[in-house]
C-alpha cells in the first residue's frame, strides 16, 4: 500500500479504521478510480437520489452499472451489497464521496467493530466468574474459570521481573500446600477409577457382525477361459469361431488352420 495519504477520505480512513481494515479501504479506494458516476434526475421520488456507477476501462457490451442510492441524512446503499455483507465501504460509495469531494466518511457507513476505538467506547466484555461455592457446576466450567483467572493474573503481573518472581513463587507454595491438604482427597478419586476400571476388565469382548458385501455370492475360485474349457466338468465348451472345433484349447485369433491359411496366401 502506498506509504503517503493522497485523499481526505484516505486520511479520514487511517483515523477511524483498524490496520487491517485501513489497507482494506486502501484497496477499495484504488479501485474507484476506474469507475465514473452519472446522476439520474427523474428517478421518481425527491426522498432520495439515484447514482449509476460504471467501469470506465470495459466496453458498452461488457459494462455493468450500480446503483448508488443517496438518502436523507447521509445514508448511502449500493446495488453490489459489499457494505450489509462485510461492514466495509464498496469502491462505488467511494467514487460516489470523492465525486461530491466529502472530506470524511459519513457516519452511517462506519460499523463500529472495525474501529480503533470501538473497545474504549464499548469497554470491556461482561464477564461473570464462577461463584466459589458453586458445587454443582460441572468441571469443565471450573476449568474456565481457573484459566480465566490465572490469565489476568498473568497479563497484569507479567510486565515486570518482580511480579514475575512473586507470582511464580506463591504458586509453587500453592501447589505444594494443596497437594499435602487434599491428599486423602487425591487417593479417592483415584481408588475409584481403578474400581471402575476393574468392573469393565471381565467383560467379554465378541467379534463384530459380518456385514454384507456386494455382488455375487463367490463359491468356488473363478476359472480362466482355457482351464474353463480344457476341465472335465464342462459347463459350457469353449469353440473357436474359424475351425468350428468345441472344446479347444485355442480361439479364432490363433487358430492352427488359420495361420497355415495365411501361410499358403503368403
Amino acid at each position: 500500500m502506498r506509504s503517503v495519504l493522497q485523499s481526505s477520505l484516505e486520511m479520514h480512513a487511517s483515523e477511524i479504521y483498524t490496520k487491517e481494515m485501513f489497507k482494506r479501504f486502501q484497496k477499495e479506494l484504488m479501485k474507484s478510480t476506474c469507475y465514473i458516476v452519472n446522476s439520474v434526475k427523474n428517478n421518481g421520488t425527491y426522498m432520495s437520489k439515484l447514482y449509476l456507477v460504471e467501469k470506465a476501462t470495459l466496453s458498452k457490451n461488457c459494462k455493468r452499472k450500480y446503483r448508488v442510492t443517496v438518502f436523507m441524512y447521509e445514508k448511502i446503499e449500493c446495488s453490489c451489497k459489499k457494505f450489509e455483507h462485510s461492514g466495509m465501504i464498496c469502491k462505488h460509495m467511494i467514487r460516489y464521496l470523492d465525486k461530491k469531494q466529502k472530506i470524511k466518511i459519513p457516519e452511517s457507513l462506519i460499523m463500529g467493530r472495525w474501529t480503533m476505538n470501538d473497545n474504549k467506547i464499548a469497554g470491556p466484555l461482561p464477564y461473570a466468574p464462577l461463584a466459589i461455592g458453586n458445587d454443582g457446576a460441572s468441571q469443565p466450567l471450573r476449568y474456565g474459570a481457573l484459566c480465566k483467572s490465572f490469565q489476568d493474573l498473568a497479563t497484569s503481573d507479567s510486565c515486570s521481573i518482580s511480579r514475575y518472581k512473586y507470582l511464580m513463587g506463591v504458586f509453587d507454595i500453592e501447589k505444594r500446600y494443596l497437594k499435602d491438604a487434599f491428599a486423602d482427597e487425591d487417593r479417592s478419586e483415584r481408588t475409584h477409577e481403578a474400581k471402575t476400571q476393574e468392573d469393565y476388565q471381565h467383560d467379554p469382548i465378541f467379534d463384530p457382525p459380518t456385514s454384507k458385501t456386494k455382488g455375487r455370492k463367490k463359491i468356488k475360485r473363478f476359472k480362466s477361459g482355457i482351464e474353463t474349457a480344457t476341465s472335465k466338468i464342462k459347463i459350457k465348451p469353449r469353440k473357436c469361431n474359424y475351425c468350428g472345433e468345441i472344446g479347444a484349447e485355442h480361439d479364432a485369433r490363433n487358430c492352427p488352420l488359420r495361420e497355415e491359411h495365411d501361410r499358403r496366401n503368403f
